[in-house]
């Protein structure tokens, strides 16, 4: 299996090609370039996040436990009027389920080598980044979605590489081999809620009337 250090190189490579390719081609500016590594990169490491004892996994908790509640605010605050108070009951309430619902079942239902390696969760983190950020730029967020979902899909793809080896040119096959370009996992109860998501999260991105051109993304 590769390690952190192989996921984190393959991540910063191929989210900078892409960055480096919209960025020539005009689509995004130097700022949302650096984005597309960062998230690319973060893509790369997130489905080794299903260990329970993974300390990224309690990290990323916390961040998204600040980070949604934020994201939540930006959309809804014409609703609210600046109300202060409201806002302080969004982000503490965001941050109690995410610490105390999502969180627990979240190590309940994944195991390592589970449903965050397989090909739906790698498409449910890209449509995820994108209704995230559909609300700045369809274009950029189409960027965003492709890196992040690039950087699953390449850590999937180097999880297999790995789990072959040769012996006298023959390749041999060890017992992990398969097990990451999936699409489904051991759990059942994990598979439905990924596809589940996948589902909804489709749904949603319908929702907000797409419409980004693809001759724009077409090198000129």
């Amino acid at each position: 299996m590769a390690g952190f250090k192989t996921h984190l190189f393959w991540g910063i490579t191929g989210s900078g090609i892409l960055a480096t390719a919209g960025y020539l081609q005009g689509h995004i500016n130097i700022k949302e370039a650096n984005a597309v590594v960062i998230l690319g990169t973060l893509g790369g490491l997130l489905p080794d996040l299903d260990s329970d004892t993974s300390k990224p996994l309690e990290y990323l908790f916390q961040l998204l436990s600040i980070l949604i509640p934020m994201l939540l605010y930006s959309i809804l605050k014409d609703h609210f009027d600046g109300n202060i108070t409201i806002t302080l009951l969004l982000c503490t309430i965001g941050y109690l389920i995410l610490q105390y619902l999502f969180y627990p079942i979240f190590k309940k239902l994944t195991v390592h080598r589970g449903i965050m390696h397989s090909i739906p969760f790698a498409l449910l983190c890209g449509q995820v980044t994108f209704l995230l950020f559909s609300r700045i730029s369809q274009i950029v967020a189409f960027y965003y979605a492709v890196t992040v979902f690039l950087g699953v899909l390449l850590h999937l793809v180097i999880d297999e590489f790995y789990a072959i080896s040769f012996k006298r040119f023959i390749p041999q096959f060890n017992r992990s081999s398969g097990t990451a370009l999936s699409f489904y996992s051991s759990s059942l109860w994990a598979t439905l809620f990924v596809y589940f998501l996948l589902f909804f999260t489709s749904y949603l991105i319908v929702g907000v009337n797409v419409d980004i051109s693809f001759h724009k993304l077409i090198p000129k």
